[in-house]
């Protein structure tokens, strides 16, 4: 029995449509009840208000007639209420209930309760009626269809009128129907027009989609509903299609897979969980084996039968503990035999099925013939043992490393021997901690190369850190085992100690590094020749440098071309040279110019050595010297003697006129200026002594003044007299024993030791033998030592300390003091002429000691300084050449 159609299950595009309509009318209808409501309480307000306003102008127009008593005028205007709009009635009642005037005559005169008994029953109430004193009433009657209105005026009189309200609400209810019907006319093409829109937009696409999803049910998985657009329909038109592309792969996919497996050669089977271990199903690849399917499942042939029987148990003891205790899959290998009577060897995957009580109810399983596989693996073992014979072979280094973890894997002994580590040890590093940089970083770099596919093998020279801390110096070979997806798997390492090699290598290196450096330096080119050993002639790099031609063109080939190179005046001797005779080890030379085409003129001398060579013959070799520097100085040695002796001859007879003017100056200063400071001393000394009485206090100071001066202009002479005699006399060298020289100078200082209380340290004074000039050592020691005595601190006895010794080829002697000392900056200053660091009123003296010091100093060939700090003391070193 067939269900009567609902309106739910209307199709949508009726639905909708028949919804909007629906929707429509409803709202209509409600909008028409509420303007309706609206409506009547609007007539009601404005009749009402139109109503009051009419009575208060009525009442205005009566009250006036009433005072002129004019009672035709009256009923007149009363009669003229018939006029308004949907009056029904109008009554001018007496003070005593009888009308006086109304709209219908034959109401004139009645008593108005006669007239109000024939009234509709909601107007048959008299306090309706009944007049305010406050002024006009209008109310509305119970039917709500008619108006009342009472207006009160003078004399106790009142107007009663009674308005019927059906025609106005009459005609606002037409227009408001009207434009119901209006309204609801447009929302009803408007629901149309909204429900075609629907159909063209929504509708015929959700028929397209449910048009899809039926192909797709029904296994057209290529069918596609390719809506656009970002709605709900488009994004399950979307679903859809992917689902369906989804379905389609897998379907293809298993498609595929299902070829596969028909042409793969693995075997399917499933067995039963009985005892007898029946075969409910096999594939048909077993027929590689020579089996037929039908045969196995028909019980024909039992599975049992074709395992072999050294294997039988081991198979079905596994296969029961399995089935009884899990876990559910496993993995077997057994022998089984093929139709034409082989042995093979299968891989069974099996796993046991079982229901929710976990009761067995079968056991598949997936077989693979691994015969192959199975000799493989002998012979792998058998090359894995020869393998590990080579690899233990004790001349090489081998291992094998992890390319992500750097870990030794695999080492053999020459390897450990050559890193000083156990095997044990060794194999929990990595290689990266017994690598140095940047070493480390260059092999890296080669095995990130490796990792990227671009290199399956590298060797390098690298070094390791023993155990001990020494480095090895290694030849490293690496070749890279892949997968079949080229995968790096392993590192195959050999390792080969080098380290003696590379030390002989390098010091051959910086042998033939030094020795190019030194022909560079001294220009010397080499060559050798072995005429015996069929060797062409050998040429060093600086010989071809030399002779200004390119190494890349190789040395000449013969006498001819050699002799091409050599200035043509120098070709002849050069000729004669080469084929000369010469006994073994006897070295002869020859100088010769390069040809001028070659580049500017350069002179080179060649030796040549004959000596015996290894296959009995001679070989000869020899050195090609550079010495166009050594011609070009001897040329200008001899122009350079010509014209110094011509500079001696000039400069020595300027030099006897300069030493004739300064004796003629020394002669002067010595002559002329010390006369008149003689004559002004000897008439000072007679003013003091024999008129000093007559002369005041400030004369006698004058007097001293002039004293001292002329002493001080004495001193400073002699000073001066005596550094012109240092910087012209001639030099005595001869042996000097500095002790007694010491000795002899402090003598001569003896008596301001005396006075003074100095005290003198000679312990560090060497007895050293100088060979030097000795009047020139004693003024140098003779100044210091007097410095050391006149400029001691005020209250402090001097205390002097001399030292010397032989350091660096040089004597040193050196006179430190305990006197005022100076400060370092003024350093630079203490040795030049006239220049003092003391007032001269504290400490008397000329500026010219310290002067001579170094004048002597340089005249011996040697330098004079000074360490000293303000109130200190100080100390002056003198060094003198050995």
């Amino acid at each position: 029995m067939s269900r009567r159609p609902s309106l739910v299950s209307l199709p949508g595009r009726w639905m909708a449509p028949l919804i909007m309509v629906l929707f429509a009318v409803l709202a209509s209808g409600v909008n028409f009840l509420s303007q309706l409501r609206t409506l009547q309480a609007d007539v009601v307000e404005q009749e009402t208000r139109r109503l009051r306003e009419r009575l208060s102008v009525e009442q205005s127009r009566l009250s006036f007639l009433s005072t002129l008593e004019d009672a035709q005028q009256v009923r007149r205007i009363i009669g003229g209420l018939g006029l308004y709009t949907g009056m029904q009635s109008a009554y001018l009642l007496a003070p005593d209930g009888r009308i006086n005037a109304s709209i219908i005559r034959a109401d004139i005169g009645r008593g108005f309760d006669e007239v109000m008994a024939q009234m509709p029953a909601p107007a048959r109430h008299p306090e309706l009626f009944a007049a305010d004193r406050m002024g006009i009433q209008v109310r509305l009657l119970e039917d709500r269809t008619t108006l009342v209105g009472v207006a009160p005026f003078a004399g106790d009189r009142r107007l009663v009128t009674l308005v019927d309200l059906t025609l106005p609400k009459a005609r606002l209810r037409s227009t408001l129907v009207t434009e119901v019907v209006r309204e609801s006319f447009l929302l009803m093409v408007l629901a149309a027009l909204l429900a075609l829109l629907m159909h063209r937009l929504w509708f015929t696409r959700a028929s397209r989609l449910v048009r899809t999803l039926e192909q797709v049910g029904d296994g057209q998985l290529q069918a596609r509903a390719a809506l656009s657009g970002r709605d709900e329909l488009a994004s399950i038109g979307n679903e859809v299609d992917r689902m369906a592309q989804r379905l389609q792969a897998q379907q293809t996919e298993l498609r595929y897979l299902g070829s596969l497996v028909a042409r793969s050669p693995v075997v399917f089977v499933e067995w039963s969980p009985e005892a007898d271990r029946a075969v409910r199903f096999v594939s048909a690849s077993i027929e590689q084996w020579q089996h037929s399917p039908r045969d196995l499942v028909s019980r024909r042939l039992s599975f049992g039968d074709l395992v072999h029987p050294d294997d039988w148990l081991a198979v079905w003891s596994q296969s029961e503990h399995h089935r009884v205790h899990g876990p559910d899959e496993y993995r077997q290998e057994y022998r089984l035999r093929t139709g034409d009577g082989r042995w093979i060897w299968v891989e069974d995957r099996s796993a046991v099925d079982r229901d929710a009580e976990g009761r067995v109810i079968g056991i598949t399983g997936i077989l693979l013939d691994i015969t192959v596989q199975k000799e493989a693996q002998l012979a792998q073992r058998e090359q894995a043992e020869q393998l590990r014979l080579f690899y233990d072979l004790p001349f090489i280094g081998m291992a094998i490393s992890s390319p992500e973890s750097k870990r030794w894997l695999q080492v053999n002994d020459r390897l450990c021997d050559i890193l000083g580590y156990p095997r044990d040890e060794l194999l929990r590093m990595t290689w990266t901690e017994m690598t140095p940089s940047p070493d480390l970083q260059n092999n890296l770099a080669l095995l990130q190369q490796m990792k990227d596919g671009l290199r399956d093998s590298y060797s390098m020279h690298k070094r390791f850190v023993r155990k001990d801390g020494q480095l090895v110096e290694a030849e490293i070979e690496v070749r890279a085992v892949r997968d079949a997806q080229g995968r790096l798997l392993r590192l195959l390492s050999t390792v080969q100690d080098v380290t003696e090699r590379s030390r002989a290598n390098e010091a051959l290196r910086r042998q033939t590094q030094l020795l190019e450096q030194a022909e560079a330096i001294a220009g010397l080119g080499s060559w050798s020749f072995d005429p015996g050993a069929g060797e062409p002639v050998w040429w060093s790099g600086q010989l071809y440098r030399n002779i200004g031609i390119d190494p890349a063109q190789g040395p000449p080939r013969d006498l001819k071309a050699h002799l091409a190179l050599v200035h043509p005046q120098d070709v002849a001797a050069v000729a004669a040279f080469v084929p000369a005779r010469r006994e073994p080890g006897q070295t002869d030379s020859l100088e010769f110019r390069r040809h001028p085409d070659l580049g500017p003129e350069r002179w080179f001398r060649v030796s040549v050595r004959k000596e015996p060579s290894a296959h009995g013959g001679h070989r000869l070799s020899g050195t090609v010297l550079d010495i166009t520097a050594l011609r070009l100085a001897q040329a200008a040695l001899e122009q350079t003697n010509a014209e110094l002796e011509q500079r001696v001859e000039q400069r020595t007879e300027q030099l006897l006129a300069a030493n004739r003017e300064l004796e003629a100056f020394s002669y002067t200063v010595s002559h002329d200026l010390k006369a008149p400071l003689r004559g002004i001393d000897g008439y000072s000394q007679l003013l003091q002594e024999d008129h000093a009485e007559r002369l005041d206090d400030t004369g006698r100071a004058y007097l001293e003044r002039i004293r001292r001066g002329v002493a001080q202009m004495g001193l400073l002479i002699s000073d001066l007299l005596a550094y012109s005699r240092m910087e012209r006399r001639s030099l005595d060298q001869q042996a000097v024993e500095l002790l007694p020289l010491v000795e002899r100078v402090l003598d001569e200082h003896s008596a301001d030791i005396e006075r003074l209380g100095a005290r003198i340290d000679l312990s560090a004074l060497q007895p050293l033998m100088l060979t030097t000039d000795r009047e020139g050592l004693a003024v140098i020691l003779r100044n210091l030592i007097g410095n050391a005595l006149k400029f001691h601190r005020p209250g402090v006895y001097p205390e002097l300390v001399m030292g010397s010794r032989l350091e660096n080829g040089h004597h040193r002697i050196w006179v430190k003091d305990n006197g005022v000392g100076f400060d370092m900056k003024y350093s630079d200053r203490i040795f030049g002429i006239f220049q003092r660091l003391q007032r001269s009123d504290a400490y008397p003296g000329t500026g010219v000691g310290l002067a001579l010091v170094s004048k002597a100093a340089q005249r011996m060939g040697g330098r004079v300084w000074a360490e000293s700090a303000p109130g200190q003391g100080a100390t002056f070193h003198v060094e003198l050449p050995a």
